[in-house]
């Protein structure tokens, strides 16, 4: 267990790093059981097809803070970017925006996910990680701009073209929405990225010698192997929740 103390630094460093998808309703020995037993390296919960319960969310990310279990949440849509501060508030580490297709998407929610002087946002970290260890505001504001990841989902051939400006824009991951990527490559039968694997070579390589960093969800161990031979290091394990996709 790393925890978020050197998370983004082995994020942007190229190490493996993995995470599973989790129940918000979990419990601290629920979450301690699922991390030691995968070695995961954070917890993701989401708020995109499913209810979000604010005090809900408040108490899991309590019970994996006090263990150093960094929290991913996926917020329920691209346009609540602008509440991107509020949602941290609430404790987790890193956000996920759906369905980016916009840079000003990634701009606005960079300028609240960052404080000043990177970005605006609004003072009130009372449930946010790190906080008893960076008691003073400065000393809290430079730790959390330096250690906090802000993710945005590729999910439309539009957003995979883009993957470098969404670094270039604040973003420190882009993740993978391969269903609705699908969708929409389907729409486009004519577009020179016709597969999952050529949109992922395509960001890939966008990204390379970049500090942003490409996590893919995956559904097995042997899809995770695949993806880490071209060139992936950041995962998100699907499988204990929802097993191998029909």
């Amino acid at each position: 267990m790393h925890g978020l103390e050197n998370l983004k630094q082995r994020v942007v460093g190229g190490e493996r790093v993995v995470g599973v998808s989790v129940r918000m309703t979990w419990d601290g020995p629920a979450i301690k059981e699922m991390v030691d037993d995968g070695n995961y390296d954070y917890v993701a919960v989401d708020a995109q097809n499913g209810p979000l319960d604010e005090r809900l969310l408040v108490e899991f990310c309590q019970a994996a803070n006090a263990l150093d279990v960094p929290v991913q949440l996926r917020i329920k849509h691209a346009s609540l970017a602008f509440l991107v501060g509020n949602m941290l508030d609430l404790g987790p580490s890193m956000i996920e925006i759906p369905q980016v297709n916009e840079l000003d998407t990634v701009q606005t929610a960079s300028t609240v996910f960052y404080y000043p002087q990177r970005g605006k946002r609004s003072w009130g970290p009372a449930f946010s990680p790190g906080r008893k260890a960076h008691e003073e505001r400065l000393e809290y504001a430079d730790w959390w701009n330096s250690h906090g990841l802000l993710w945005m989902q590729l999910e439309s051939i539009r957003a995979v073209t883009q993957a470098k400006d969404f670094g270039d824009a604040g973003a420190s991951v882009v993740s993978w929405g391969p269903n609705d990527l699908a969708f929409d490559r389907e729409s486009n039968p004519f577009h020179p990225l016709q597969t999952d694997d050529d949109c992922i070579e395509h960001v890939l390589a966008q990204l390379k010698d970049e500090d942003t960093t490409l996590c893919l969800r995956t559904y097995s161990p042997e899809q995770q192997e695949r993806y880490a031979e071209m060139g992936a290091t950041m995962f998100m394990d699907e499988s204990r929740l929802f097993g191998a996709p029909s």
